[in-house]
């Protein structure tokens, strides 16, 4: 059985990854605590097969979690659909994700209720930050590979790019799911990152976006508020995604 492509998420972590059939379910767990930085025996697995919907299978939790009988059974035997996604839930209450996930959350919500701002430095200095666990886990730019994730990255982002143009219909999947619209943007912003990346400016067909296609009141593109949003390339598919009907599930009899 050939490799299929899975979309992994956490509350702080957001990824797509080959997976293997071929592994068993504990080296399955292995790899996702690299991943998400949650341990085996606290993981709590939602599998959801369709991005277009909310429904999920749980495929185990941590108050079944027995290491020998995950060396037992296959990832094969999950009948796992390509680029469907699992979500990864840490059942300790006192973990140092779910206090991070907690402060993340927290500092979110003062940054909405006041004008409260950290400098990057000061940031830094912080050990209860998303930045010290990944420092920790070596992930992202921490990664002793990262420079040759990076180029790669860029490979990957510049095939992707000449294959879209302004005005294809695409979709997104992230940790909130799948969510569609129109490209409406494709390259640098110096705003974001002083033009170091190329982005992707993305109208969606529902308000759940971040902008209407500004960055600090400087416009990018045009589009609805609430609508627009610039993700990286790689997380953007071009294709016959048309609108989704969000009724499209109701029965007349639900009427």
């Amino acid at each position: 059985m050939s490799d299929i492509n899975l979309f992994v998420t956490s509350n702080l972590t957001s990824s797509e990854r080959r997976i293997s059939p071929q592994w068993t379910l504990g080296f399955l767990k292995q790899k996702l605590e690299l991943i998400t930085g949650i341990k085996p025996e606290n993981q709590t697995l939602h599998y959801y097969p369709n991005q277009q919907s909310n429904e999920y299978t749980q495929l185990c939790t941590s108050e079944t979690f027995d290491p020998q009988r995950d060396e037992q059974e296959f990832v094969g035997s999950l009948d796992l659909k390509p680029y469907s996604r699992i979500h990864v839930i840490d059942a300790d209450p006192e973990s140092a994700v779910n206090e991070l996930s907690n402060q993340d959350t927290a500092d979110v919500e003062m940054a909405a209720g006041a004008e409260f701002k950290l400098s990057e430095a000061d940031y830094a200095k912080r050990q209860d930050s998303v930045l010290q666990w990944k420092q920790a886990n070596r992930l992202g730019r921490f990664d002793p590979n990262y420079e040759v994730l990076q180029q790669k990255e860029q490979r990957e982002n510049a095939e992707k790019i000449g294959k879209m143009k302004v005005g294809d219909r695409c979709r997104v999947i992230n940790i909130e799911g799948e969510r569609r619209g129109v490209v409406k943007f494709i390259g640098k912003v110096d705003i974001i990152d002083e033009g170091k990346s190329d982005w992707i400016g993305i109208e969606f067909d529902e308000p759940v976006g971040r902008n209407n296609g500004s960055i600090n009141g400087v416009k990018i593109f045009e589009c609805r508020n609430k609508h627009g949003s610039f993700v990286k390339p790689k997380q953007v598919e071009v294709g016959d995604f048309p609108e989704l009907d969000p009724f499209a599930d109701d029965s007349d009899e639900e009427l």
